[in-house]
C-alpha cells in the first residue's frame, strides 16, 4: 500500500530565514543562491503562498538574467508556483502580478496588462497599508502610450502608502526616460527622502540594505539627475 508523503509545516524561524534570504537575493542579485536554499526547504516543508510567491519571484528574476532554454525553464518554474497559489486563493494579487510579469518578460505586453490590472483590482480590496507599486505604467511606456503610463504611475502613487518609495521611484525613472528633467528631479528628491527610511523598516532588519547594490544603484541614478540640475 502506497502512502502519500505529507510535507511538514515550516517553523517560524525557518520562515524568517527564507524571508531574509529572499531579501538579500533581491537586493544583491543572488537569485540562484536563494533558489537553492528555498528548494532545499521545499522538498520537506510546506512553504505557504507567501514564500511560494517569493520563490516564483526569484525564478522570474533569474529568468531575466538568462537566455534560451534556461530562461524558459525558470519562467515555467515561476508560473507553476504562481498558478498553484491561485488554485487555492484566486484573489492573491501577488501571484496575478507574477504571471503578468512573466508575460512582460516574454514580450506579451497586452497579456501582461490584463494580469497586472487584475492584480491591481484585487490589491485595491485590501487595506491601503498592504498596497504596493505594481509599475503598470511601465508596460504602457513600453507600448508607447505615455499618457496612460503617466496616469497609472500617478494613480499608483495616490493609492499606496506615502512611506512607500516604490511609486515615487517609478515616477522618477519614467520622467527621466522620457526626458522631462524637472519632473524627474522632483520625484528623485521624494525617492531620496523615503529611501533613507525604507531600509529601516522591520522587513529589512538585518539585511544591511544601505550597503546593497540595489540601494547604491538607486542613489547613483538620483545623483545623476541632481547633477543635471547644476550642469
Amino acid at each position: 500500500m502506497s502512502h502519500l508523503s505529507v510535507k511538514k509545516p515550516l517553523s517560524k524561524s525557518a520562515k524568517d530565514r527564507l524571508n531574509k534570504v529572499s531579501g538579500i537575493a533581491i537586493a544583491n542579485v543572488r537569485y540562484r543562491w536563494a533558489i537553492d536554499v528555498f528548494e532545499r526547504y521545499r522538498r520537506k516543508f510546506e512553504l505557504g503562498k507567501g514564500l511560494d510567491y517569493r520563490l516564483g519571484l526569484l525564478y522570474d528574476h533569474l529568468a531575466m538574467q538568462s537566455k534560451g532554454k534556461a530562461k524558459e525553464h525558470y519562467l515555467r518554474e515561476a508560473r507553476a508556483l504562481y498558478e498553484n497559489i491561485l488554485k487555492s486563493d484566486p484573489t492573491f494579487f501577488h501571484a496575478l502580478y507574477g504571471i503578468g510579469r512573466i508575460y512582460s518578460i516574454r514580450g506579451n505586453y497586452r497579456k501582461a496588462l490584463d494580469f497586472q490590472k487584475k492584480a491591481y483590482r484585487q490589491m485595491m480590496k485590501l487595506p491601503k497599508s498592504e498596497h504596493g507599486a505594481l509599475g503598470i505604467g511601465n508596460i504602457y511606456r513600453i507600448l508607447g502610450d505615455l499618457k496612460n503610463a503617466e496616469r497609472w504611475f500617478l494613480k499608483e502613487y495616490r493609492d499606496t502608502p506615502k512611506d512607500d518609495f516604490g511609486t515615487p521611484h517609478n515616477l522618477f525613472r519614467f520622467y527621466e526616460q522620457i526626458g522631462e528633467t524637472k519632473k524627474a528631479l522632483r520625484w528623485a528628491l521624494v525617492t531620496e527622502k523615503l529611501l533613507e527610511t525604507e531600509y529601516k523598516k522591520d522587513v529589512y532588519k538585518g539585511l544591511n540594505m544601505k550597503q546593497s547594490g540595489w540601494v547604491k544603484d538607486i542613489k547613483k541614478d538620483i545623483e545623476k539627475i541632481k547633477n543635471k540640475r547644476h550642469g
